[in-house]
């Protein structure tokens, strides 16, 4: 091979990149910057994209709305897309808790706003699924802080009455059997707690109890389940009494000191049950 050939041997791998990287050079000039062409390499790329565009002329496509386009536009476009004629054509599936019931309201609701939003089945069907287990995680929250409230009003409670706490809850249930209606302790207050939770409520219906008890007595069936407990405030009552100034609780050789320590040592045990107590 003479040093001429080998030349154009050696040549002819960079003419052809060259005529690869100047493919642009062979179309019109007046679309050779056009967008489309931007992601073109060389000459194959762009038959395989005129191929493909050809196998599209005449396939379902939807094209995307101008700047001018209406609201009608955009309807005709969602309803391609699966928007049904009217919000009744959802078949959306709500999720409800066991024991709750339908909100037939909110159903239409959700339906119509979703509706005029432009959702379909699809989109409307993924919301309501987000929708309904946020309200159950709100639900389940809402349950627990009322929980600790209840807890927190029954510790208080407990404190306050001490071995009389049952007695007093006795005494408030009976008031309502004979003057009221168990319905009123379900009534919601503007906290959105229950009347028959309220600690006031619960100390209103215990006191009234107690003084009917008292002043009535055997007839009534008020209080006939009270084991007559004392609350801490009856029992320091009665401790003072029994320490007195001049009691026998202090004279020794007086003859009922060991009756008054005796009943000091009881109403102490009762004040502090936990506390082991020397006489």
């Amino acid at each position: 091979m003479s040093e001429e050939q080998v030349a154009e041997v050696s040549e002819a791998p960079e003419a052809v990149e060259v005529a690869q990287s100047d493919w642009r050079d062979s179309i019109p000039e007046e679309v050779r910057g056009h967008r489309s062409l931007e992601h073109i390499n060389d000459i194959g790329a762009l038959a395989k994209s005129y191929v493909h565009a050809q196998s599209m002329i005449g396939a379902d496509k939807i094209a995307l709305p101008g700047k001018s386009a209406t609201d009608d536009d955009y309807r005709q476009i969602f309803q391609r897309l699966g928007l049904p004629e009217t919000s009744e054509g959802y078949e959306i599936t709500h999720n409800i808790p066991e024991g709750e019931q339908t909100d037939q309201g909110m159903v239409d609701w959700f339906a119509s706003a979703a509706h005029q939003a432009g959702l379909t089945q699809r989109q409307a069907q993924a919301l309501a699924d987000q929708w309904n287990q946020k309200a159950i995680e709100g639900a389940q929250a809402d349950q627990a802080d009322y929980e600790a409230y209840v807890g927190e009003v029954e510790r208080e409670l407990r404190s306050e009455y001490g071995q009389a706490y049952n007695d007093a809850l006795n005494l408030g249930n009976d008031v309502i059997d004979q003057f009221g209606d168990a319905e009123f302790l379900e009534l919601p207050l503007a906290d959105g707690t229950l009347m028959g939770d309220n600690p006031q409520v619960i100390r209103l219906l215990a006191n009234i109890g107690s003084y009917i008890a008292e002043k009535v007595g055997e007839d009534t069936i008020i209080g006939a389940k009270s084991t007559n407990a004392m609350t801490p405030a009856e029992v320091q009552d009665k401790l003072r009494e029994l320490q007195a100034k001049d009691s026998p609780y202090f004279d020794g050789r007086h003859p009922q000191h060991d009756h008054y320590v005796t009943e000091v040592n009881r109403y102490m045990k009762m004040l502090y049950p936990d506390e082991t107590l020397n006489g």
